[in-house]
């Protein structure tokens, strides 16, 4: 298993959603210097299927990422928060 730590997100800002549902893309480190974006439905894959450790860090403050469903939607979220007050959403943007 890998340990991803995440750079970025990308927001719509135009959601229905306050919560992490409306990010569309979570940017990681790559190694040539850019940044490689994920879907929240990939990085779910990454965590919930195959077993990977994804982080995010806000304030000195470190949590892990956890999947989560919504209907059909896939997404991801820390743990235990899942509101508008998410460190995954205080991310600079990609």
């Amino acid at each position: 298993m890998a340990r991803y730590e995440v750079k970025c997100v990308e927001i719509d800002y135009g959601s229905q959603f306050d919560d992490c549902r409306c990010i569309e893309q979570i940017g990681f480190p790559a190694e040539d210097g850019v940044t490689a974006t994920r879907t929240p439905a990939q990085v779910y894959e990454m965590v919930e299927e195959e077993g990977n450790t994804v982080i995010v860090g806000y304030r000195g403050s470190q949590l892990e990422v956890v999947g989560a469903i919504d209907g059909a939607t896939k997404y991801v979220r820390t743990e235990p928060d899942d509101t508008e007050e998410d460190i995954l959403l205080k991310q600079p943007s990609c």
